[in-house]
């Protein structure tokens, strides 16, 4: 496997462990800038044989456009909308409304809302009808593409009171490797993670997963487990999960 890491977008220990398993473990790897506004990469990469990809959405896209194998684990299955088909009461907001960023309801009181998609086209937050017409009008009144249009779909529900969040790392139906990453509104990334989250996070793979690999976000929410979101591994923060291990568990795939 050919590892291709952008070079600028981790700011964070697990990056440089990423560099340090590939180069000790002598694993082809190159690091690339990724060209705004779909320049592609420099330098180019032009390697026969599966490669994959570690970095922005933007070079996950690159790499479906480049037709690698496995290239990104980015598929129409990241998507709100697919979750709660499978997953049912097990994800966290599954009682959300769905419907398009310009028909949001107006709603008394905060309210939570996210894209339906994967795309980054904005971070889920809570906001108040306030802060969100304002910002909607903004949006509307917009004649140049932006991330965020009319049409986005979104998923909108009540605040959740969340004490724990934890990001699992799934290849092929395993959970490989996890990290807990938040603690009530501090972001603490360690590599504790109890082994009933384990188990949970097992038990949703088993149950669904969107492709063979995976980044599952485990919330805890009034002291249950919940399937918070499921972010493609490619573009997902390591926080302080074992990234030797996701290298070896991708390694391992065979295509």
């Amino acid at each position: 496997m050919h590892w291709v890491v952008q070079n600028n977008l981790f700011n964070e220990r697990g990056f440089h462990t990423l560099m340090q398993v590939l180069e000790h473990g002598g694993i082809p790897h190159t690091l690339v800038k990724v060209i705004p506004f779909g320049g592609g990469v420099e330098p180019v990469v032009d390697v026969a044989g599966p490669v994959i990809v570690m970095g922005s959405l933007s070079l996950t896209r690159y790499a479906k456009e480049r037709g690698w194998t496995p290239g990104a684990f980015l598929n129409e299955n990241f998507d709100f909308r697919v979750w709660r088909e499978h997953l049912g009461e097990h994800l966290l907001n599954a009682d959300a409304r769905v419907c398009r960023f310009a028909d949001v309801p107006r709603t008394d009181g905060p309210f939570f809302i996210r894209p339906c998609l994967d795309d980054k086209s904005f971070s889920g937050m809570v906001t108040t009808w306030e802060e969100f017409s304002a910002w909607r009008d903004s949006v509307l009144g917009l004649d140049e593409d932006t991330t965020v249009s009319a049409d986005t779909w979104v998923a909108v529900s009540a605040p959740r009171h969340i004490q724990r969040e934890y990001r699992m790392v799934v290849v092929d139906g395993r959970v490989i490797t996890g990290t807990r990453y938040k603690l009530g509104d501090r972001v603490m990334s360690s590599a504790e993670v109890e082994p009933e989250v384990e188990s949970f996070a097992q038990a949703m793979a088993g149950r669904w997963g969107p492709d063979r690999a995976y980044a599952l976000d485990v919330f805890m929410h009034d002291g249950g487990l919940y399937v918070g979101e499921i972010n493609n591994l490619n573009s997902a923060g390591f926080y302080a999960y074992d990234v030797g291990k996701m290298v070896a568990a991708i390694e391992a795939m065979r295509w």
